[in-house]
């Protein structure tokens, strides 16, 4: 093989790893263009709903805490990651295994016009708090909603004996107290009234 004909060779394997490699380029850039707008487009594919039953609890109250997500789009999304971190002060009694860590949600497929739901069993521990339940996707707020638990009921202070009954009054009476130190200016106007009167007639 003269020289003539190896270096013809050496043009060609040239000239075919340089179309071998623009074509490489562009693929990457097609793969890339496509991801962007994956990517882009995720959050608007998608329609987020939440709620909660009831939404003003007590502590130590247990409620439902619910969350749905609707593929809008024309796309098929797979390992759709929903970040729902669950509030402070919440205990999480049941819940589905795709809720992972008490904070995200992975759904493994979402097919166009299909809607996938997510609810949590919670008890309230702290009083007087509102509790934010946020979803998010790709760091990007998709939807919220609070729960309200209230503050502590204080009980009636059943120490307060400002209001006398019947009953108290005789027991009162009975105990060696007063008339005076007992009843009220009415009662014992009453009481004037009705036994003077029946003690004059016996007596």
């Amino acid at each position: 093989m003269n020289s003539k004909n190896i270096f013809l060779a050496l043009i060609l394997i040239v000239i075919a790893l340089a179309l071998v490699s623009n074509v490489s380029a562009a693929d990457n850039g097609t793969a890339n263009d496509n991801i962007t707008q994956y990517e882009d487009s995720i959050v608007t594919n998608l329609d987020f709903e939440q709620s909660s039953e009831p939404s003003v609890v007590n502590k130590g109250d247990i409620f439902e805490a619910r969350l749905s997500v609707t593929n809008i789009g024309s796309e098929t999304y797979h390992n759709l990651t929903i970040y729902y971190p669950l509030p402070a002060g919440l205990e999480v009694l049941i819940y589905p295994v795709e809720y992972q860590n008490d904070s995200m949600w992975v759904i493994d497929t979402l097919y166009p016009n299909e809607t996938n739901y997510l609810t949590l069993i919670c008890s309230a521990l702290i009083s007087n708090t509102t509790y934010v339940f946020t979803a998010s996707v790709d760091n990007e707020t998709v939807s919220t909603t609070d729960v309200y638990c209230q503050p502590d009921i204080v009980p009636p202070d059943n120490n307060n004996t400002s209001d006398i009954s019947h009953e108290g009054l005789i027991k009162s009476i009975s105990e060696g107290n007063s008339l005076k130190e007992t009843a009220n200016p009415i009662l014992l106007l009453l009481f004037t009234i009705i036994f003077i009167p029946f003690i004059r007639l016996k007596y």
